[in-house]
C-alpha cells in the first residue's frame, strides 16, 4: 500500500489514543527510505505528534529509534543556507525577478545600511515603528504575508528551516511553528512576535525587497534602476522620490532623481541607496 499523508492520517486515526505512538512506530519502521522521502510536511508532523505529543507523554526508546529513522531518512533535512532558500522560494513565486535584483549581498547591505542609522533609542533596544535588523514595521509584513505575495512561499520555508529542528527532539522548541490540528504552517500576523528569530527576519526582509522590485518595475526602467527605485521605496522614500520625479518630470531613470533629491537636502537618503545598491 502507498505510504502517504492520507494513509498515515487513516492508520494513526484507528488507533487508541494510547497506541499512537506505538502505530507511528510501525509505519515508519515499515516504510522503505524512499517511502519516507516522499512524504510531505503534513504527513511527517502526524507521525511526529504521535511520537513526541500525544498523551501519555512518555518518549519511550522505541519511539526514539522511529523519530531518529524519520529524521535521517525526510525530505525535510536541516538547511546549510536559509537566504539561499528563501530567494529560490521568493523567485519560483516570481519568476520575472532578474537574479541580480535579488541577492544575498543586497539583503545584508540593507541590514549594515540600516544598523548604521539606527537612533541612540534603537541602539539601547527602544524600537519605533520599524524593528529588526531590516528596520521593516508591521504594515511591510503584512505586504509579505498576503495570499498576492508570498504567504504560500512562507509556509514553505517555514516547513523546510523548522522540521529539521522539530525532529531532532521530543523536547523541542519549534512546536508553535504549526497548527497541530490542521498540520500547517503558523503565519503570526503580527511581525514584533517573530523577527527575533533571525530565520524568519531573513525571509520577511527579502520577500519585502521582492515586494518593492515588483513595485518599483517599470517599461523602459534599466534593472539597476529598479532596484534603486525599489531600496528607496523600501527605506520609506515614497514621497521625496514622487515629488523629485515631478520636478524633473521623469518617473522613469534613477539618474536625474537622484539629482534633484540631493539638491533638496536628501543627501543621507541618497547615501543609502547607493550603499545598498552595487
Amino acid at each position: 500500500m502507498l505510504l502517504n499523508t492520507s494513509a498515515i492520517t487513516r492508520r494513526l486515526s484507528s488507533a487508541k489514543s494510547n497506541q499512537k505512538d506505538n502505530e507511528a512506530q510501525k509505519i515508519i519502521n515499515g516504510a522503505t527510505n524512499t517511502e519516507l522521502r516522499n512524504i510531505d510536511a503534513e504527513g511527517v508532523l502526524r507521525l511526529y505528534k504521535a511520537l513526541a505529543m500525544l498523551p501519555p507523554r512518555i518518549f519511550s526508546s522505541r519511539d526514539k529509534i522511529a523519530l531518529a529513522k524519520l529524521r535521517a531518512n525526510t525530505q525535510f533535512q536541516p538547511i546549510s543556507n536559509n537566504f539561499d532558500l528563501a530567494i529560490n522560494l521568493i523567485k519560483r513565486k516570481r519568476p520575472n525577478l532578474h537574479s541580480q535584483m535579488l541577492t544575498f549581498d543586497l539583503v545584508t547591505r540593507i541590514y549594515t545600511a540600516e544598523r548604521a542609522r539606527l537612533s541612540m533609542l534603537e541602539r539601547v533596544g527602544i524600537d519605533g515603528s520599524t524593528i529588526g535588523r531590516g528596520q521593516l514595521g508591521q504594515l511591510a509584513y503584512t505586504d509579505v504575508i498576503s495570499q498576492s505575495n508570498f504567504r504560500s512561499v512562507f509556509e514553505e520555508y517555514i516547513n523546510r528551516i523548522f522540521i529539521p529542528e522539530l525532529l531532532k527532539t521530543e523536547l523541542t522548541t519549534h512546536q508553535h511553528y504549526w497548527d497541530f490540528n490542521t498540520y500547517k504552517a503558523k503565519i503570526q500576523p503580527n511581525y514584533s512576535t517573530i523577527y527575533r528569530n533571525s530565520k524568519i527576519e531573513d525571509f520577511v526582509v527579502t520577500a519585502y525587497v521582492a515586494v518593492r522590485i515588483k513595485a518599483a518595475n517599470k517599461a523602459g526602467r534599466s534593472t539597476l534602476d529598479t532596484v534603486r527605485f525599489a531600496v528607496a521605496l523600501y527605506h520609506g522614500m515614497r514621497k521625496m522620490v514622487v515629488t523629485a520625479q515631478s520636478a524633473v518630470k521623469d518617473d522613469i531613470n534613477w539618474s536625474p532623481v537622484e539629482v534633484e533629491l540631493l539638491r533638496l537636502g536628501h543627501r543621507d537618503e541618497v547615501d543609502y541607496v547607493n550603499e545598498v545598491v552595487k
